[in-house]
């Protein structure tokens, strides 16, 4: 019970550090595991400016996901798809005996061609360089997980034990664990070549060859979302066409503005979970200053929503005044410059009297201003 209590609160303290990301937590302690989990609430992540957090909420709907999905199997999904997150927090021990954990981007319970399996979706801005061990470290304690559920059914149904099964683990040869399948986004500028799976990390290479057959792979699934051409986008279903078109535009300012004018009926009404990725994953300065989001009970996302393309104009208008202040700023300083240039000048030449003149005859001045190729 003191072991509990204090794993308790040693788990207590992780998620209290979690609160600088995020808004609320649940917490929830299963005794008889000892295992720990915990739900977020994704909507009211803080620091929204963290490409990771944005793009995390973002990738949390439905329809988004099923975009990315028949966009890598290169097919339509069933008509019995269905998948619903099961948010949560995987708890751990290091070699020193800490408490840790880890937690998927989205990780949700999926089903399509009449079986049923997990999905594990991870969004990266940047390239890891350890990333398939983190991803294969994550999918070892998933089932890990599921071998533990299956474990504590077994114990409390008091099942029948064959010779073929294993008492010792609780686990009988009919067992199965549904499958954990991963599909990871990668959303930045440079290409990712490498790594791409265990073997791309490891040094296999000098292995003598009667060994390498010892060697078993783990690979990442792998999308390059800035590099999906523009006819798949548009097969998608989503907004994330949108988003997607958005970002692989913004390189050049007038590209992005004539995008977002060509499809003004999305921009004009565009989620607040698309704006924090725009905002967070592009180079599109001050677009949330000039936005106003209504409220999520009266849109047609559900979300809140706000009006890009009145912002962009904004940001465009602001831009083209501070251009004219600063011209004309310019201007005066210019003037000024040249005014005293031709004093100088003229007080060297002795030419006291054509100065004072230039004081009251402008056209005097002018013809000065020529005279001394100013």
């Amino acid at each position: 019970m003191l072991q509990c209590c204090w794993e308790l609160a040693i788990f207590w303290h992780i998620l209290t550090l979690q609160r600088k990301r995020y808004k609320g937590l649940i917490l929830v302690f299963v005794s008889k595991t000892g295992r720990f989990a915990c739900t977020s609430f994704p909507a009211e992540r803080r620091n929204m400016g963290e490409p990771n957090n944005a793009l995390s909420v973002y990738m949390n709907r439905p329809d988004r996901i099923k975009s990315v999905l028949e966009y890598y199997l290169g097919e339509k999904l069933p008509q019995d798809w269905q998948c619903e997150e099961v948010r949560g927090l995987t708890t751990l021990r290091n070699g020193k005996g800490k408490l840790s954990f880890r937690q998927r981007d989205f990780y949700g319970r999926g089903h399509a061609w009449g079986k049923d399996f997990w999905l594990g979706i991870e969004n990266q801005d940047s390239i890891n360089l350890i990333f398939p061990w983190r991803m294969m470290e994550l999918d070892s304690l998933a089932y890990g997980a599921e071998i533990e559920e299956i474990q504590e059914k077994n114990s409390q149904e008091n099942v029948h034990y064959g010779i073929e099964d294993d008492f010792k683990y609780h686990y009988r040869k009919e067992d199965r664990l549904e499958p954990v399948l991963n599909l990871t986004l990668y959303w930045g500028r440079q290409e990712w070549v490498n790594p791409l799976s265990i073997g791309d990390m490891a040094d296999i290479d000098t292995l003598p060859e009667a060994l390498k057959g010892l060697f078993e792979d783990y690979k990442v699934h792998l999308i390059p979302m800035r590099s999906i051409p523009d006819p798949e986008l548009e097969k998608m279903g989503s907004d994330l066409k949108y988003v997607l078109g958005l970002m692989k535009r913004t390189g050049s300012k007038k590209k992005y503005v004539e995008y977002i004018q060509k499809n003004r009926e999305y921009f004009s009404r565009i989620p607040k979970s698309a704006v924090d990725v725009i905002d967070a994953c592009t180079n599109i300065k001050n677009i949330r200053e000039h936005m106003q989001f209504q409220d999520a009970q009266i849109t047609r996302s559900g979300e809140e929503e706000a009006d890009m393309c009145y912002a962009l104009d904004a940001i465009i208008r602001d831009a083209e005044k501070k251009g004219k202040r600063q011209g004309a700023r310019q201007g005066v300083k210019q003037g000024i410059d040249r005014t005293n240039r031709l004093i100088q000048l003229l007080l060297a030449d002795g030419r006291q009297a054509d100065l004072l003149k230039s004081t009251t005859d402008t056209l005097f001045q002018q013809k000065l201003f020529k005279e001394y190729h100013i």
